[in-house]
């Protein structure tokens, strides 16, 4: 691409809360700046103790100015169990927003050498579209999941007019939604749309009519993968925002999680896996959030010792302070030692990265899934919360590259997975049963690889977001 060497372009990013949004959103922001030199970005955060910033993240990308917003309140801790105490926390951030980004163009940007081109808001951040539009910029939403669940955030409020009960009421009821071939069964949606007239239901309508207002969605999948998705979605939604499939957009250094602390412990494990056949492995991880009682910890040991099948574990108890010893049953990790290693926080990208594992337990976080496929490994689906259900359904059903740990219920309050099915999903996974996924999955680690790659179909969609910004489209 020709580059105009006078003209510079400023982009202003504000990042959800979090690290699963704040570590996308600057991996993306440093794929625009390595594509293009014209480039310059400033990343608004929002820090809180409800939802930290890893700090040795943030200086680990120079290349980029952050600038921590602040609130003049401290946030109540209940607010981050909602969506609508999600929307509350962003919206007080508005005020402080606004004054950062009309100083930026008041004092560091110059109409005839360097513009402020867009804001570039997470969906969580949509309530800043108001800045963009007071200040005459373009805004666009950078979405960190994919096309599927896009179109059902856009799909809803239709769907809601249309709605006399509760889905909670007809959990297998089908719908249609124009980037999936097959019909959703309720039950598979993200449960805050299970019950309207709520805050959080009405909070996520209201997510999907704002990203609606934008000039366009930058979504971080790619054509390969969501094939059926993407060209349904252009032809389905006329005057719907353009979208850019700029995915895999992938932490692969793993330098949200580095520290000096977790060294050795990586160091330890990195060795284990050293020591185990190739794709032998049994991967159990479930991410940040994902918690389990001490019940269903030792379900889970029961089956993996019952499989017979060599394993890591990363356990988190609800009480993150109690050690793994304690949530296992007693002597399981001495009589799994010479198969199977227990821990509590795993480097994720680099296990996954290993020749040695063969299968991944997912909680079905998109961030995962796509380092998944990457390293060409295939998922056992256990979703637990938002929309991992939905990402599941999309795996299983839709696109055939995963396959479903049965027994989990999310309506009945006795949801334990018990160990016969655990040990069932491993033993089926790893004795050779699902050759076909693996197959395609290995099929998919080549076209993730591609996608990025000149000529592949997110580096041309990358182009042309590029083309679109410095037009001001």
């Amino acid at each position: 691409m020709e580059e105009n060497t006078t003209k510079k372009y400023e982009l202003v990013f504000i990042a959800g809360p979090g690290a699963s949004h704040i570590v996308p959103t600057v991996e993306f922001a440093k794929t625009l700046l390595d594509t293009d030199h014209r480039f310059s970005i400033t990343v608004l955060t929002m820090n809180s103790p409800l939802f930290p910033v890893p700090s040795s993240y943030i200086d680990s990308v120079p290349e980029i100015r952050f600038i921590e917003l602040t609130r003049p309140d401290s946030p109540p801790p209940e607010m981050k169990h909602s969506l609508v105490g999600l929307c509350e926390f962003v919206d007080h951030y508005k005020p402080h927003s606004r004054q950062v980004i009309t100083q930026l163009i008041a004092t560091e940007l110059d109409p005839n050498s360097v513009s402020l081109a867009a804001l570039v808001l997470d969906m969580f951040t949509t309530p800043m579209i108001d800045i963009a539009d007071e200040l005459g910029v373009p805004s666009y939403v950078y979405f960190t999941s994919g096309v599927a669940l896009l179109d059902v955030f856009i799909q809803f409020p239709a769907i809601d007019s249309a709605m006399e009960t509760d889905l909670k009421n007809e959990l297998t009821r089908e719908l249609e939604f124009p980037s999936f071939k097959n019909s959703v069964p309720a039950i598979a949606l993200p449960s805050v749309l299970w019950t309207k007239n709520t805050d959080d239901y009405a909070c996520h309508l209201h997510i999907g009519r704002r990203i609606g207002e934008t000039k366009g969605v930058i979504i971080n999948t790619f054509y390969d993968l969501e094939t059926y998705a993407i060209d349904s979605f252009g032809s389905t939604v006329p005057g719907y925002p353009q979208i850019y499939s700029i995915g895999p957009v992938l932490d692969l250094a793993g330098r949200v999680n580095s520290g000096k602390s977790k060294t050795q412990h990586n160091e330890n494990i990195m060795k284990w896996l050293d020591e185990q056949p190739n794709r032998s492995v049994v991967f159990l991880c479930f991410g940040s959030k994902g918690t389990f009682e001490v019940d269903q910890v030792r379900e889970i040991a029961n089956g993996l010792e019952r499989s017979r099948h060599r394993f890591l574990w990363s356990v988190q108890g609800k009480d993150k302070s109690t050690p793994v010893e304690e949530l296992v049953p007693e002597g399981f990790v001495e009589r799994t030692v010479e198969r199977g290693m227990v821990c509590g926080w795993v480097p994720q990208v680099a296990v996954l990265g290993h020749g040695s594992v063969g299968c991944f337990v997912s909680h079905c976080g998109w961030n995962s899934i796509l380092e998944s496929f990457w390293f060409g490994v295939p998922i056992l689906t256990w979703p637990m919360y938002a929309e991992q259900h939905l990402n599941a359904f999309l795996l299983v059903k839709e696109l055939g590259l995963s396959v479903e740990l049965k027994g989990y219920d999310r309506v009945s309050e006795d949801d334990l997975v018990k160990a016969d099915e655990v040990e069932r999903g491993v033993r089926r996974f790893m004795g050779g049963e699902c050759e076909e996924v693996r197959k395609k999955v290995d099929e998919m680690k080549e076209k993730s690889r591609r996608a990025l790659k000149k000529g592949g179909s997110s580096v041309a969609s990358i182009k042309r977001l590029i083309e679109d910004l410095v037009q001001g489209r």
